[in-house]
């Protein structure tokens, strides 16, 4: 029986979020892996959320990979219920506290969307969490619909519940430098999105969690850079 390799999506992504991975992902390791997205259960605040996967893994121990939201969640199962994970791969996330600013615009935005709805997401937002200077037009525009797509099938219902239980977060840094499970962070230089500070300091205490940093601003890099992240999975894996 092959090895799971659990998934964990960000914000409003669903499985094509790996659509660009694993084809690289397979042709490093073969078969010896089976990866399985795991959808965010919905109306959960990340102590549900970590008690719902402690019931979900049948495993012993697991490994994760986790994309942004997706890897807060993983970080915090892995520090609620460390006996249960052997190792996990973080992309494109720090797991502290949001800025207060970011807190209010989030419950600004529910209470939009709970008196207009939600019109999903736009290609000018989607563009933003990419690195335009890397590829051609045609390559970008086709991420650009992906991520507006991903967005779309997801729906009205599944962002208030992200947006109303996933914005209040712990910072993870105490828990995180003395965990005894193996960590990989891995980000790009310029993603605003990503407390590369807050990272660098956890790498400097704990050598159990790894920092790797990429070029560019891209924050979607299981789509935008699969082949680079592919090789550093794959070098987590062997470990």
């Amino acid at each position: 029986m092959r090895e799971k390799i659990y998934l964990i999506p960000g914000n409003m992504c669903n499985e094509r979020l790996w659509s660009n991975l694993l084809p690289f992902l397979t042709d490093l390791i073969g078969n010896d892996y089976e990866f399985v997205h795991v959808k965010i259960p919905k109306d959960k605040c990340f102590s549900q959320i970590s008690a719902f996967l402690n019931g979900y893994f049948k495993e012993e121990q697991v490994t994760i990979i986790g994309f942004s939201l997706g890897g807060y969640i993983a970080t915090h199962f892995a520090t609620t219920f460390p006996e249960r994970v052997a190792k996990s791969f973080i992309i494109a996330n720090s797991p502290c506290s949001l800025y207060s600013a970011e807190e209010k615009q989030r419950q600004e935005i529910v209470e939009f969307v709970n008196c207009y709805g939600y019109k999903g997401m736009s290609k000018t937002r989607a563009a933003q969490l990419l690195d335009m200077k890397i590829g051609d037009e045609t390559h970008l525009n086709h991420l650009i619909n992906l991520i507006v797509n991903m967005d779309a099938e997801l729906g009205e219902e599944e962002f208030k519940s992200q947006m109303q239980n996933t914005s209040m977060r712990d910072d993870l840094f105490e828990k995180l430098a003395h965990s005894q499970v193996q960590f990989v962070f891995y980000h790009s230089e310029q993603d605003l999105l990503v407390n590369s500070t807050w990272l660098n300091k956890l790498a400097q205490q704990s050598t159990n969690c790894v920092v790797i940093c990429t070029s560019g601003s891209s924050h979607m890099l299981p789509l935008e850079k699969p082949k680079e992240l592919s090789i550093h999975i794959h070098k987590w894996l062997n470990s």
